[in-house]
């Protein structure tokens, strides 16, 4: 059993290099994450949708030209389905932007993750905004302890 634990704590650390990468901006960690296959695929938040390695590149590096990319992810929530070659993440999340100043985005994502020659590596990706009224009841039960779902 212990061995089957630690096989999804490892799923864990590939979602927590995404968020690393994505904070420090630095695109070429973030693609080393991906599976290698033309399948994989990303909607971003923003609603844009990415098919295939070189697509999902380019758009993130558009992202980021455009100082899109978030410089930290909290994530506020998280739910986790896994079966043996296969983890799911579902995750409410704060995007904090480049702007000094901005309020956080909220933001749904669900991560598609898949164990592949050993390494867990990133399938699928599709966030959404979190609409206004879900986002300021969601940050009022975070602020008063109760948890995202309560």
């Amino acid at each position: 059993m212990p061995r089957f634990a630690r096989l999804f704590e490892a799923a864990a650390e590939t979602l927590n290099a995404f968020y690393q990468a994505l904070a420090e901006g630095n695109i070429d960690e973030l693609m080393a994450l991906w599976i290698d296959e033309d399948f994989a695929s990303f909607i971003d938040s923003s609603g844009a949708h990415w098919h295939g390695i070189d697509s999902i590149r380019a758009g993130v590096a558009q992202l980021a030209a455009k100082g899109k990319l978030p410089t930290s992810v909290e994530p506020l929530d998280v739910r986790v389905y896994d079966s043996l070659g296969t983890a799911v993440y579902a995750v409410a999340e704060a995007h904090q932007l480049r702007e000094p100043k901005a309020s956080p985005r909220m933001v749904y994502a669900t991560y598609v993750l898949v164990h592949e020659r050993g390494t867990w590596r990133i399938a699928h990706i599709h966030a959404s905004p979190m609409p206004a009224a879900t986002a300021n009841e969601f940050a009022a039960k975070v602020r008063h302890g109760q948890g995202a779902l309560h």
